[in-house]
This record gives C-alpha cells, sequence and structure tokens, in this order.
C-alpha cells in the first residue's frame, strides 16, 4: 500500500533504549543503547520479511591521501575472510539456518553498510549474525590479500571507464583541496601501503558504537528488536567519538576561477556532445539550510516546459531537446554541488567553444539572475507543484522497507535522521526567498567548472580550438587525483 513519506514519519519516537514506550500507531520508532549505538526501527505488517542493516559513518570522507581505499579494502577484506572463507562454517551455518541468502555490504564516501534479509520472525538472530558481522571482527592475512588485488582490480577498472574519468576529472578541479574524500576507491600506492595493522587500527577508530546504527524494517514489534538489539550489542564498548574534531571543509568556490576542460568521450556517439557547468553546493553537515532552497530550485527548473528550459532552447541553438537538459542539486554532507548541463549536436560549421560559452552564460548570466530578482519567473503554482515533486519521489523512495531502510541509512549518514524526518515541515516553509537566497549564494556569487564532453572524432576536429581558448583536456592518464 501507498504510503506518503508524511504519513509514514508523522510520529516518530525518540527514546532511550530501556525506558521505550512507542505506540501501535507509530511505523518509525528510534532508540540508543548506552555506549552510543542507535537503533531505528521501521514496522511494516504487509510483507513476512524483514531487513538488517548496520551503518558506520565512515567511508571516503574520513580517508586521508596517505590511505584512500583503506574503508574499501577493510570492507572486502572482512567479506573474503569472516564470511567467506572456508573456515568461516559458524557464518554460513547461521545464514542458512536463518533463510539469509546473501549478506551485502558496500562502501561509499560517506558510508560503509552491511545488510541482508530474513525472515520476519528471525530477526533476533539476524541481530546477532549482524554482531557477528560488525562487531570487532576478525580478519586474516590471505583475506586483506584477495581483497587487496579486488580493489587494485577496481581501480584499473576506473582507469578504462569513461564515465569514472569523467566525474574524477570534475572532482579533482571542484574539490581540488581533499579530492580523496569523494574516492572510495584509492589508488594502487596507498593500497599497496596498507597492511593489517592499518586495518586493526581503523575498526579500533571508526567501526565503534557511538559512529554506528542499526536500521531494522519489516513485520516486526519495535520492543522486540530493541531487546534484541541490546542482547547482541549492548556488550559492545564505547569508544571515542572518532567525529570530534571536525573536519576542515572542502572550500568554496571549489575552484579560484572559472575552469573549462574538454574531454573526448568514447561513450559518446559521434554527433552527440555533453556541456556541464558544476559549482559546489550547500554541505548538509554546514548550511543544511540551504538545501531546502536548493532541493526546491531543482525542483523548479525540471519540467520539461517550464520557463527554464523554455527559455535556453529558444535561445541556445542546437540543444537537443529540453528533455536533454538538466539542472539539480546532489546533497552530501562534506562535498555537496550543484550541476547545469545539456546536450547538444556539434556542427563542423560552428564553434563547440562558442556553444559552451553561450549556454553557460545564458544559463548562469541570464535565466540564473533573472530567477533571482524577479519574482514573477516562477509562479506560485509552479512552487506548489515543485514541493508537490519533492515529496511524491521521496514518498516513492519509502513505499517498500527496503526503500525507507536505504533512504533511513543514506539521511542518518550525511545529514541526520531529524533532518529527514522535518524534510516536509521545513520544504512547506521554503518558497522565493529561501530559493533566491541559494541562488546569490552557490551560483551568483560562486564560480563553476565547466566540462564539455563529445565523441573523439568530434573532438579532433576541434582540438585547436580548444587548445587555443583554455581548455584543458582530461585523458585517463591525468583525471584522478593522484596523478600528476
Amino acid at each position: 500500500m501507498k504510503r506518503t513519506l508524511l504519513a509514514v514519519l508523522c510520529a516518530l519516537a525518540v527514546t532511550a533504549a530501556v525506558a521505550a514506550e512507542p505506540t501501535p500507531q507509530q511505523n518509525l520508532s528510534r532508540y540508543r543503547l548506552d555506549n552510543g549505538l542507535e537503533l531505528y526501527v521501521y514496522r511494516d505488517a504487509s510483507l513476512p520479511l524483514a531487513r538488517v542493516q548496520i551503518a558506520f559513518r565512515a567511508g571516503a570522507i574520513a580517508q586521508s591521501s596517505g590511505n584512500a581505499g583503506v574503508f574499501r579494502l577493510y570492507e572486502r577484506t572482512l567479506f573474503k575472510g569472516d564470511v567467506a572463507r572456508p573456515g568461516a562454517q559458524d557464518i554460513r551455518s547461521a545464514m542458512a539456518d536463518l533463510g539469509v541468502e546473501t549478506i551485502n555490504g558496500g562502501t561509499t564516501a560517506e558510508r560503509v553498510s552491511y545488510w541482508f534479509t530474513l525472515p520476519s520472525s528471525k530477526v533476533d538472530g539476524g541481530l546477532a549474525l549482524c554482531a557477528r558481522i560488525g562487531v570487532n571482527p576478525s580478519l586474516d592475512q590471505a583475506a586483506l590479500d584477495s581483497a587487496r588485488a579486488d580493489c587494485k582490480a577496481a581501480v584499473a577498472a576506473e582507469a578504462d571507464d569513461p564515465a569514472a574519468i569523467y566525474e574524477s576529472a570534475m572532482t579533482r578541479r571542484l574539490f581540488a583541496k581533499y579530492p580523496w574524500r569523494r574516492d572510495p576507491a584509492g589508488s594502487v600506492k596507498t593500497l599497496d601501503s596498507l597492511d593489517m595493522n592499518a586495518l586493526y587500527d581503523l575498526q579500533r577508530t571508526w567501526f565503534v558504537p557511538g559512529n554506528a546504527a542499526i536500521f531494522v524494517g519489516g513485520d516486526v514489534d519495535p520492543e522486540a528488536v530493541r531487546a534484541a538489539v541490546d542482547r547482541s550489542f549492548g556488550s559492545w564498548k564505547a569508544a571515542d567519538d572518532p567525529w570530534k574534531k571536525p573536519l576542515p571543509p572542502n572550500p568554496r568556490p571549489g575552484v579560484m576561477r572559472p575552469t573549462w576542460i574538454v574531454y573526448p568521450d568514447p561513450s559518446l556517439p559521434e554527433g552527440s556532445a555533453a556541456i556541464e557547468a558544476r559549482y559546489r553546493g550547500p554541505d548538509l553537515g554546514i548550511d543544511p539550510a540551504s538545501s531546502y532552497g536548493a532541493d526546491l530550485w531543482s525542483s523548479l527548473v525540471s519540467p520539461s516546459d517550464g520557463p527554464f528550459k523554455t527559455a535556453l532552447m529558444k535561445n541556445v541553438s542546437g540543444l537537443l531537446g529540453p528533455d536533454s537538459i538538466s539542472a539539480y542539486y546532489v546533497s552530501q554532507r562534506d562535498a555537496g554541488w550543484i550541476s547545469i548541463g545539456a546536450y547538444f549536436a556539434p556542427d563542423p560549421a560552428k564553434s563547440s567553444v562558442d556553444r559552451v560559452r553561450a549556454f553557460k552564460e545564458r544559463a548562469r548570466g541570464y535565466e540564473i539572475t533573472t530567477m533571482k530578482i524577479d519574482p514573477t519567473y516562477f509562479t506560485s503554482a509552479d512552487y506548489d507543484a515543485a514541493r508537490e515533486r519533492l515529496i511524491e519521489k521521496r514518498s516513492k523512495a519509502t513505499e517498500t522497507v527496503d526503500g525507507m531502510i536505504d533512504e533511513l541509512a543514506f539521511w542518518w549518514s550525511t545529514a541526520s535522521v531529524d533532518y529527514f524526518i522535518g524534510y516536509p515541515d521545513a520544504l512547506a516553509k521554503t518558497g522565493a526567498r529561501e530559493v533566491s537566497a541559494f541562488l546569490e549564494t552557490y551560483i551568483m556569487r560562486n564560480l563553476e567548472v565547466v566540462a564539455l564532453r563529445m565523441n573523439p572524432a568530434d573532438f579532433e576536429r576541434e582540438q585547436k580550438s580548444f587548445e587555443g581558448s583554455g581548455f584543458e583536456i582530461v585523458r585517463s592518464d591525468n583525471a584522478f587525483w593522484w596523478q600528476h
């Protein structure tokens, strides 16, 4: 049955682990153990299955340039050792008894997670299994060696992946001071330098209860889950907060002057090119309030027949239709960013350099400026429809148990569950003034990286023009932050 985000979250219980009193009407209950571990239980009686997940607020964001890749290496060492090695009979037997087919793991820029699905009636045993995997697991050298080989292969694969090359080139410029904080893969050099001591140091520092959260969703009783979590995780020893000393923020603007790059992208067909202007955006760890204006702006400019895309189609020649135009904000704790882009058809008789500059100037220099100062650029109905689209998008994301747990874990790691819970109310209070303030701070007073991607054959025809116009050429051997 479809649920709206507001209905799902209307009665959040904020309780202590030993004094919780969630009512039967509540879908989501929240607890905190004495050791600092957080627990979120989402009750959905529509399916007999449950998802159990443990997440740590870590990942690439917590790396240095000297150990980039260490969190992914730790995760893969764990799953090649404790979970998968031939001697781990207790893990595999427990999985079989519980009906767990697969234990999933993943490392992103801001989170390390492990999760699995099992019958709701077996959640107690599932939590014990989760504790077995997540709380001070043993590691072994053979697993580390195998995981290192896998991680190095992933680095090599990224070097051959046009999408990874392009994203890394953008990251290297827009987040030039700390680019490794956006790169879970790391480099071959850093991966080769990491030994078992580095993994155990990582485990002791970051994989601690005060930096972790358990998420359980399904046909479960929140109090019973709380008691089971206390049994399985209550003895987990509290440790120092690894975030006690905040990270220095990525600078804004991300560049000291407008930066122009071009990437001969073999994934694009000949006769098609993509323009993108990317800006530093609001960081949820520093300026969460601006994210509401950023989200609302993203929704306002999204309709194909809206004033923004209509104006660009009318005033910038060669664009491949309104659906080829995009403008959006990406929420991150440490490295939010904004993108404005479009696809166009290169024309041998016209300069792509001029096309790129015309698009950027029309989008930022005219349309963004106008929507910031002109209250009639978007109507009241436009604002209402934009808010409705955002709420509908979030509602669809939480229609299933897996979707709800994914959303909770994402927002817990990037902002807070309180941010997630309060989003509908905050969005309802966001309007033209907040959108204008966002545009002023994060676009008008900001500087951008402008990128052009085009098929190598199209690029070759205009290479001299790019070189003479201040465009830096991106290649696989200069795209990644650790390449010089």
